[in-house]
């Protein structure tokens, strides 16, 4: 593993990992006894709060339940029952208004001096009406403390009321009362309890034995809404009667919380469940059933004043081992660092060339038997490299002749007009020149199996074997031999040459590539001219040979059909006789054109007849062959100027190599359409389509795939000719495993011959 240091010096190292270890040693170790401290010490604390707020919720609820005791004595007087029911009773205005004033002159003088905590005493009917009250108070709030009188079963109102006019907060206490004789209720008595009042009285009773001020906590009542009043240390240390104190009896000091709960100053508020982290601690705990809660608070600096210091401490002490550990390490540092850093500026000086860098040895430790040795390593490497250096130069000079001799290689491999290739014995290419690109298609065998043509081979195969070149030329069977292959029309001539590979006894090839295009196609366009000039003697032959048997065949047929009635069944016999010996006489002629180049005899021609004439033709030949005639004649307009026999002669050809095509049983199609100003005349047959390396030669004179003796190959050649000879021309439209579709282009109504 790379040291993460390394970029650091070792005498750095060696103080840093000291003091490091003294601060994680006491500042971690500290960090997690000053951490464990405070945990116990915050347990501690919300036990104490937890039974701090118990005991100020037990007191409380003592004090309140005297205060509704005594409310209750007050309800069970029977001068307020008697006058509340005879002011509900009388209908008199007068005579209730009386009586309320009696009423409340007895509350105000009898009962309210009774209890100093009371601040106010008010009867309500049973019908929610306010009857009497001693102080006055706003319309509104009265029918909402009303209400709440009337709605609630409990005594003890869940909220605590703001003072009027500055006046102590306060609590409402209601008390049912009963009717005389009925036993029925017949209104409630409202008693508004002041709160200081309430709470001074209760914190009398020192439950915890001490003094609370020193404890620096505070007291919080909350009622249901999340509002509540905040209790000062004046109230909870109060020793003396509170009737006797203003600031008591008005409730001085006591601050009213809203509903939501906050905390004055921002602070944060921690509870029994999350003790870990705040400045304020608390724990609740609810004053009997009255809905009100006591909430104990402290301030967690002053509860964690005692472990607030431990964390300090303990990276004090750790700084101060930190600055012995340094004051130890100097000798360490000078007599291990210096000698270490020695050895790296020699080091240094060898890295940049200087090979007589040495090291003073010191002493006889670790260290000294570390310079030694490197003093013998400078001075075996010193030695060596001027051996490297000398060894070096003959190198750079042997280097610079290889060098010349590649270059001249290089230059007459580039010059060569001729491929070279050197294979090794696996078939691998070691070297080539730019003109060995074709050679190399077909040593990688990157050329469709249709492009490349093998046209003539010397190396031997036996019977039945056949080879494809890449595998001849790449072979392990290294020998001399030599062979022509067609590649992207260039024909080259490709020589092979055994080539030792050194002593293994293996042997690779040399390949030469000489490209032979020019000659091959002079050679075959001389051989073209030869066969055109035997053409022209086997025309010349033919026409005498063939021109007798066919006139006395003309000549019987017209015998023939001068004997026979007009209606007889032998007379459309007879026309095809005659015109297919007429045919044939014009073919013999055309032949003979073609190499003479004779001018065709002009006349309007309907093509849907001559379809019609070839079809009864050939439809002997198509039956043989399980081939049926479809038509698709759409063309209205068929009429063309042209040679009669020549465009029929087209169309025997093409029809008769679209039959020769189909092997068992298919269709062929003639079809006729107009294109602007040309009829399109279509050939289509159901065969197995033209191979796409033959699209390009089936127009070629004598080009044929037909077996000797079954094809001449002027077939298509002379149906083209005369096609461009009649202003048109012949095109493969498309070809396949569905079939063939030749289309013959002819132009309308033409004036005059191409």
């Amino acid at each position: 593993m790379r040291d993460p240091l390394h970029w650091l010096s070792i005498r750095y190292k060696l103080a840093f990992g000291f003091v490091g270890l003294c601060l994680v040693a006491f500042g971690i170790g500290g960090y997690f006894i000053s951490r464990s401290a405070r945990q116990t010490l915050e347990e501690e604390i919300m036990k104490r709060l937890a039974f701090q707020s118990q005991a100020y919720a037990t007191d409380l609820h003592a004090s309140l339940e005297m205060l509704t005791r005594r409310s209750e004595d007050f309800a069970s007087d029977g001068y307020i029952r008697d006058h509340l029911a005879r002011i509900v009773n009388t209908k008199e205005p007068a005579a209730a208004e009386a009586l309320r004033s009696e009423l409340l002159r007895h509350l105000r003088v009898n009962k309210l001096p009774l209890e100093f905590a009371f601040m106010n005493l008010a009867v309500v009917s049973a019908f929610g009406d306010v009857v009497v009250s001693i102080l006055e108070q706003d319309p509104e709030e009265s029918a909402a403390l009303s209400a709440w009188a009337l709605a609630h079963e409990e005594s003890c109102s869940s909220q605590v009321f703001p003072g009027v006019d500055g006046g102590s907060p306060g609590l409402v206490i209601s008390t049912p009362i009963y009717g005389l004789r009925s036993g029925e209720t017949i209104g409630r008595l409202l008693a508004t309890v002041r709160v200081g009042v309430w709470i001074s009285r209760a914190m009398q009773t020192d439950r915890l034995g001490r003094d609370r001020v020193v404890e620096d906590v505070s007291l919080r009542l909350y009622d249901n809404a999340g509002g509540g009043v905040s209790v000062p240390t004046t109230f909870l240390n109060y020793t003396g009667k509170p009737e006797s104190t203003v600031p008591i009896l008005e409730g001085r000091g006591l601050e009213m919380l809203g509903t939501d709960g906050s905390i004055e100053d921002g602070e944060v508020e921690v509870t029994g469940d999350s003790p870990k982290q705040g400045h304020i601690y608390s724990q609740r705990f609810p004053i009997g059933n009255s809905g009100w809660k006591a909430e104990v608070r402290i301030r967690a600096s002053r509860a964690l004043a005692p472990v607030s210091g431990l964390q300090s401490e303990f990276l004090l002490v750790g700084l101060l081992l930190s600055v012995v550990s340094l004051m130890l390490l100097y000798f360490p540092m000078h007599f291990l660092a210096r000698p270490l850093r020695l050895l790296q500026e020699a080091s240094q000086k060898i890295r940049e060339g200087d090979f007589s860098a040495r090291v003073e040895v010191q002493s006889e430790d670790e260290v000294g038997d570390l310079a030694r040795s490197f003093n013998l390593m400078a001075q075996a490497v010193e030695n060596r490299t001027s051996a490297l250096q000398l060894a070096a130069q003959h190198l750079e000079e042997r280097q610079a002749e290889i060098q010349a001799q590649r270059d001249r290689l290089d230059r007459v491999l580039s010059s060569m007009r001729d491929g070279l290739v050197v294979l090794d014995e696996k078939g691998k290419v070691l070297l080539s020149n730019h003109a060995a690109g074709p050679l190399l298609k077909v040593l990688n065998n990157t050329m469709d199996s249709g492009s490349i043509v093998q046209r003539q081979c010397k190396n031997h195969f036996g019977p039945g074997e056949s080879m494809d070149c890449s595998t001849c030329l790449m072979g392990q069977d290294r020998r001399e031999f030599a062979c022509t292959v067609e590649v992207d029309d260039v024909v080259l001539d490709i020589h092979a040459t055994p080539l030792p590979m050194g002593n293994s006894g293996h042997f690779g090839s040399i390949l030469v590539a000489r490209d032979i295009t020019l000659r091959v196609a002079r050679d075959e366009s001389e051989m073209h001219q030869e066969r055109l000039v035997v053409l022209g003697e086997v025309a010349a032959t033919m026409a005498h040979e063939l021109n007798n048997p066919l006139a006395s065949i003309s000549m019987f047929n017209q015998m023939l059909a001068s004997n026979l009635p007009p209606d007889s069944e032998l007379q459309e016999n007879v026309d095809v006789i005659r015109r297919n010996t007429d045919t044939c006489k014009r073919v013999i002629s055309e032949l003979l054109n073609y190499a003479t180049g004779a001018a065709p005899e002009v006349g309007l021609v309907d093509m849907h007849d001559i379809l019609d004439d070839v079809t009864r033709f050939l439809r002997p030949l198509a039956e043989r062959r399980g081939v049926s005639f479809q038509r698709e004649l759409n063309a209205e307009e068929v009429t063309v100027r042209g040679d009669e026999v020549q465009l029929r002669q087209i169309f025997v050809n093409l029809v008769m190599n679209a039959i020769q095509a189909i092997e068992d049983g298919g269709e062929v199609t003639l079809s006729s359409r107009q294109a602007g100003e040309h009829l399109i005349l279509g050939v289509r047959d159901t065969g197995p389509g033209i191979p796409a390396e033959l699209h390009e030669t089936i127009f070629r004179p004598f080009y044929t795939t037909k077996a000797r003796g079954q094809g001449t190959g002027l077939g298509l050649p002379t149906a083209l000719r005369i096609a461009e000879s009649h202003g048109g021309g012949i095109e493969l439209v498309e070809t396949g495993p569905q079939g063939t579709l030749f289309e013959v282009r002819l132009r309308f109504n033409q004036e005059r011959l191409a």
